[in-house]
């Protein structure tokens, strides 16, 4: 029997989706399936396994721990860690054969350490700051591989950067605009050149995430990390992109209560929503504890979106709902209505064919689902 709330999980459309990457990339090209934030919300363990028999090259987490969870669960695949590993982090990235990311001298002297006391090589990507501004620090490139260079038991295997969205900062953002792609080649440049003359050998060299990757095949390169594509999303951005991608992820719940409502009754905390008609509510037992509604704290403070949630709640208190969230039964989409609470939402299943027990999808943002949900791997 499943759960009463679970999240469903199409393995098979998560495998499609990197296959239809591939087709966008040169043979020679590595593909980087990254898989942090527990998979984008697929729970980590299932996204890896899944990417990796689909034909993935490398994957990437954000965090040491992840990287571990990969390991002990047997999966052998080349993994990136992207946030730098603190001191007491950097044995075990090595223990486990991780490949950390650098950005200071002080650390590579860590993993000088840790190689030396566990007897192991030590993986490495340095990582530059070309204008996003988020992840560095002022030691150069030319600093780092020369300080990694006297020491056989570091082995710098790649150099990387990431590009944010339009206006996130880039090496030639003005330039970009005129020329597409400038920002990528001049770092692909300024990376290889720098490793030529420090005498560091082969190393992969990539700056292209999902966006880049669609809107830019120069910025290619030796790697490309695909996150959000292969959940099935289209960054904003490159939306106008035709590639035929397949949804990953469904939120699932059951009805367990529905009664009628008459005219002028508040739905949930606050009456941010009163019917004008008689109104059959549906209840789920799914709500805030499981991700249900939550928005990031920025987008309190986007004008736009407050004032489309201003006029969604003005609309609200009159019983029309026209923007949403929505759910979905069977092919039947229907409004959830009234304040979400923390274990439970309510539905307008007025028009629709609803009964108890009946499954129902949801609406939600992924990444801000509870990971203690169950995820199950079944078709969408």
């Amino acid at each position: 029997m499943r759960p009463q709330t679970y999240v469903a999980i199409d393995t098979g459309a998560l495998g499609h989706n990197l296959r239809i990457v591939r087709t966008r990339m040169a043979e020679r090209v590595r593909l980087m399936a990254v898989i942090k934030a527990n998979g984008y919300g697929h729970d980590l363990l299932l996204a890896g396994r899944t990417f990796a028999e689909a034909g993935a090259d490398w994957l990437g987490v954000s965090s040491v721990d992840e990287g571990v969870r990969l390991r002990e669960a047997g999966l052998d695949l080349p993994v990136l860690v992207f946030l730098p590993a603190l001191d007491d982090e950097v044995e075990a990235l090595v223990e486990h054969r991780l490949t950390g990311t650098v950005t200071a001298c002080d650390a590579i002297l860590a993993h000088v350490r840790a190689a030396d006391k566990l007897k192991l090589a030590a993986d490495i990507h340095i990582y530059m700051d070309t204008g996003l501004g988020r992840l560095g620090s002022d030691d150069s490139l030319p600093d780092l591989l020369a300080v990694a260079e006297p020491y056989a038991q570091i082995n710098v295997t790649g150099v990387y950067t990431h590009f944010g969205s339009e206006k996130s900062g880039a090496m030639l953002e003005n330039v970009d605009i005129l020329r597409p792609g400038a920002s990528a080649k001049a770092f692909g440049t300024l990376a290889r050149e720098a490793v030529a003359r420090a005498g560091a050998g082969r190393v992969n060299v990539h700056c292209a995430a999902s966006r880049l990757f669609l809107q830019c095949p120069e910025a290619h390169m030796d790697m490309v990390r695909i996150g959000t594509l292969l959940y099935g999303q289209v960054p904003p951005e490159a939306a106008k992109d035709t590639i035929k991608l397949k949804p990953t992820f469904e939120l699932r719940s059951h009805i367990v209560a529905i009664h009628t409502l008459p005219p002028g009754s508040p739905v949930g905390y606050g009456g941010e929503f009163v019917t004008r008609k008689d109104t059959r509510i549906a209840t789920m037992p799914v709500g805030l504890a499981h991700g249900l509604g939550m928005e990031p704290a920025s987008l309190a403070r986007n004008l736009k979106f407050a004032a489309a949630e201003y006029v969604r709640r003005f609309q609200a208190r009159r019983g029309r709902v026209k923007y949403g969230p929505w759910a979905r039964i069977g092919s039947q989409t229907v409004p959830i209505v009234g304040r979400i609470s923390m274990d439970q939402c309510c539905l307008d299943v007025t028009d629709a064919d609803a009964q108890v027990g009946d499954e129902v999808a949801l609406d939600t943002r992924r990444v801000g689902i509870n990971p203690d949900i169950p995820r199950i791997a079944v078709p969408l």
